[in-house]
């Protein structure tokens, strides 16, 4: 990515940051830092120099809050991306939600090009979970969204004989009895006194990286982030240990050095930069 277009593209994205922040101050939200994000705060103050977005993270409950308080929002510049959206690209935004600035685009290699965002920011969800359960928990999650997409016709039909049971379960259950039983699996153990807590839908690195005890999270500290201090896990070491190995503040290999793979982003009407 050019380096102009990337000062630019990251100068809307601190923008979103500090207006989340902004609101998880005012009504009293808690959140942190994670992922690349949270990587790029410790090994470089800042951004990872190839990274192209932001991750936070809310526990569930601030982040249902967080998401009741932006759809009263008035006059504002940015909007949110989440199940509550309406049609069908709700569901790309199932179990977790996008921060978006308005009048922007941000154009990358995935999904329908007629559901492309604004730049945005990602903002994860944290269930509790006890550590023995998780493993069924993940699974469940992960395959009562496949019987959604199956019955929904997202997905082609599974026709050879192995299938017969799970063609037999889409067709006596309806589409929202799936959709929500997806939902309620996320939150079976938040009421609860458990220990550990998970970004159930952290597929890229599994639930076993995406799951930390509630104490390597809390109490928050903060570090630096592009010269402002941001809240971050207590003990972002570990954290950060759990999710990428003992040697995360080393580089990876160029190779494995992987942005969004811009088609274009329009940061106005006038201002579009095409990868």
């Amino acid at each position: 990515m050019e380096n102009k277009l990337m000062i630019n593209l990251r100068k809307v994205q601190i923008e979103l940051l500090d207006e989340f922040v902004r609101i998880c101050e005012v009504y009293n939200l808690t959140y942190f830092l994670t992922a690349g994000t949270l990587l790029g705060a410790v090994r470089h103050k800042g951004y990872i120099p190839w990274d192209d977005d932001i991750d936070v993270a809310m526990s569930r409950k601030d982040y249902e809050k967080f998401k009741d308080i932006y759809e009263n929002e008035k006059d504002t510049n940015y909007y949110l991306l989440s199940n509550r959206s309406s049609g069908d690209i709700k569901f790309d935004y199932r179990s977790y939600t996008k921060f978006c600035k308005k009048g922007t685009i941000f154009a990358d290699n995935h999904g329908d090009p007629e559901k492309y965002t604004g730049i945005f920011i990602d903002i994860w969800p944290f269930d509790k979970c006890f550590l023995v359960f998780s493993c069924i928990q993940t699974n469940l999650i992960k395959h009562t969204w496949k019987f959604y997409r199956l019955k929904s016709k997202i997905d082609k039909p599974l026709k050879k004989p192995k299938y017969l049971l799970i063609n037999i379960i889409c067709f006596i259950f309806s589409l929202k009895y799936f959709e929500t039983l997806h939902n309620k699996l996320y939150l079976i153990f938040n009421n609860t006194n458990a220990k550990y807590i998970s970004f159930f839908c952290g597929s890229k690195y599994g639930y076993k990286n995406e799951t930390h005890k509630y104490t390597v999270l809390f109490p928050l500290t903060k570090l630096k982030f592009e010269e402002k201090y941001y809240n971050t896990p207590g003990n972002w070491d570990v954290f950060l240990k759990e999710m990428y190995g003992y040697n995360y503040m080393q580089l990876p290999p160029e190779n494995q050095r992987i942005d969004h793979n811009i088609k274009y982003i329009a940061l106005s009407d006038s201002e579009i930069y095409y990868g």
